[in-house]
């Protein structure tokens, strides 16, 4: 499995820069892209407590910030950009049901984000919540909480078992075997993997059998209200 370093340096030497943004509390992980050549970015969900960090980073490489993509939200209140937009100028991209009522492009399924000379696919992977996008650039997939690395995430409330399950097997799996996958967190000490390896070892979906994913990751019916004494 390429390490992330490595990666890296190969993107280098193509006039790419790409880095991982670690947040340990959350165990979050975003990212940046940039095309060295034309010094414009995007940033893949960056935190808003991070605002500060990203800000020095984009200027210590001399870099515009063009675009700030969110994956999913769980609430409007995620669209918000720290200071990241306000400072920049950074346009928000989200998904096209994005619960987001603010000012932001909102991207429906093939639909793209070019920055420079570089392309980002949108892909509508719905699931985990109702806006989930992820994002295809060269051979690598952003798919934020849609799929882990060996498991899936699944939010009580707003999560929907058989979509996110056809998200992940008819469309992210469909996707080549090489293609490097990149995860919203890191709870297993792993930041990337790929499509091949996902398919055949992620616990989640080995079973290769919608009914019995549906089963297991149920959500509970819910309990009709006690009745009340007679007075």
């Amino acid at each position: 499995m390429p390490k992330t370093s490595s990666l890296a340096r190969q993107l280098k030497d193509f006039g790419m820069y790409f880095r991982q943004i670690f947040h340990s509390p959350s165990h979050s992980i975003g990212y940046l892209l940039a095309d060295m050549s034309a010094c414009d970015a995007v940033l893949i969900d960056p935190l808003p407590e991070q605002s500060e960090l990203l800000l020095a980073l984009l200027q210590e490489r001399d870099l515009r910030l063009l675009y700030v993509l969110r994956t999913h939200m769980h609430s409007p209140e995620q669209g918000h950009c720290g200071e990241l937009c306000r400072f920049t100028g950074a346009e928000l991209v989200v998904g096209i049901d994005s619960p987001y009522d603010g000012p932001a492009q909102r991207k429906g399924h093939g639909e793209t984000v070019v920055f420079a000379n570089e392309v980002l696919r949108v892909l509508a992977t719905p699931g985990h919540t109702p806006d989930s996008v992820s994002f295809l650039w060269r051979d690598r997939l952003f798919c934020g909480d849609t799929l882990e690395i060996g498991g899936c995430r699944l939010d009580a409330a707003q999560s929907d078992p058989g979509q996110l399950y056809d998200s992940v097997t008819q469309r992210l799996f469909l996707l080549p075997g090489e293609t490097l996958m990149f995860p919203g967190h890191d709870f297993n000490g792993r930041t990337v993997s790929t499509i091949a390896e996902e398919r055949h070892r992620n616990a989640a979906f080995a079973e290769g059998c919608r009914e019995r994913f549906l089963t297991a990751n149920a959500r509970p019916e819910p309990r009709p209200p006690s009745p009340q004494p007679r007075q």
